[in-house]
């Protein structure tokens, strides 16, 4: 009798667990998946996401297998623990950590490889679980990067399962102007950068190429028409160490191209505005100058020949030993320079457009 008993109440126990794990269906993603490229969000994503993803789900992860455009076919897993998880897509190595927030998976990775970056993406299934929704957010250094793609279950059609509509307000594609439209950023605009490669008087060269992306969004009209981490490229125009005795060191910059995340591009003659521990700027010329000596050229000759005249009473007493000291302190001087221009990798250098830039809606959707 006890026997009979035990095991009825195990059956009934396990009909209890049945229906709790189907009590949930938005969170099961299993199924093969087909992306949606005219739904989705892809412009600002810098690497195409993979045309088609087959996902097997159990109660420990969620199993994903991802088939490139090349036919390559890449596999991992999220654990359902938030323990991280390990693996690698051609050259690059991710770390995901991944974690439920009610119905919708959030999902964590670090990547390192030729290039580091941080991925943030959130699934959703659509009500009757034939969209999949994936919000992408790409941190790369100060760049971030927002998209959204759209996976239809296998078989299904956009007619049968419009997704478009439902595009979160915070991506880039819902606040985009109409196709038609012209946007104009006015020449004089400042655009604040951050350097990506170090410069200097002393090591750098006419004709030597620049790097930088733009630390601030720049939005005309409430929206954004240089987002924050777009790239620029510059060329040093010309680069003149300090002269002996006088003068100071003085660089030249010249600002090329303006690339945006979605790779427009528009070609710029644009200047320095400021800099940031750079000495003097000429906004005019585009110029940096090295911080000047504050005693002047005059007074560092004539310390460095009064030191020299010292030394050489020490050493020689007095007549030749001071004119050989005096001549030491002089030679001291004419052989070191002034100050120079040193601008290291991450100053904020600000540039100022020389003409206006024109954008369509088009480009920046």
């Amino acid at each position: 009798m006890f026997r009979s008993s035990f095991a009825v109440a195990i059956a009934l126990a396990c009909c209890a667990v049945i229906p709790l794990r189907a009590a949930d269906p938005g969170r099961d993603f299993s199924g093969k998946w087909v992306l949606d490229p005219q739904a989705s969000n892809l412009r600002a994503l810098s690497a195409q996401p993979d045309p088609f993803l087959e996902v097997t789900q159990d109660d420990d992860a969620i199993h994903c297998a991802a088939t490139a455009a090349d036919g390559a076919i890449w596999r991992w897993s999220y654990a359902l623990d938030r323990s991280e998880r390990k693996y690698h897509v051609r050259n690059e190595t991710m770390n995901s950590v991944a974690k439920w927030e009610g119905a919708a998976l959030l999902v964590n990775t670090l990547v390192s490889g030729p290039r580091d970056y941080t991925v943030m993406d959130r699934w959703r299934l659509s009500g009757d679980r034939t969209v999949l929704k994936v919000e992408r957010h790409v941190m790369n250094g100060t760049a971030e990067l927002e998209g959204l793609l759209v996976y239809r279950r296998e078989g299904q059609t956009a007619a049968a399962a419009p997704a478009a509509a439902n595009e979160p307000q915070s991506l880039a594609r819902r606040a985009a102007p109409p196709a038609t439209a012209r946007i104009t950023v006015p020449a004089g605009t400042h655009i604040p950068m951050v350097l990506l490669n170090a410069v200097d008087t002393k090591h750098s060269h006419e004709g030597d190429r620049i790097y930088l992306k733009t630390s601030v969004p720049i939005a005309l009209d409430g929206r954004i028409v240089i987002p924050r981490g777009s790239s620029v490229t510059g060329t040093v125009a010309e680069a003149k160490q300090a002269g002996r005795v006088k003068g100071k060191g003085e660089l030249f910059l010249r600002f090329d191209s303006l690339t945006l995340p979605n790779g427009v591009t528009r070609d710029l003659r644009s200047r320095v505005g400021s800099s940031d521990g750079a000495g003097t700027v000429d906004r005019k010329e585009g110029k940096i100058g090295g911080e000047s000596d504050p005693k002047g050229d005059a007074t560092k000759v004539a310390i460095g020949t009064g030191a020299g005249t010292a030394a050489g009473h020490v050493a020689g007493h007095t007549g030749m030993g001071a004119g050989l000291g005096a001549a030491a302190g002089l030679a001291a001087v004419l052989f070191s320079r002034g100050p120079g221009v040193v601008l290291p990798k991450g100053t904020s250098v600000e540039m100022i457009l020389d003409r206006d830039l024109f954008f369509s809606g088009e480009e920046l959707r």
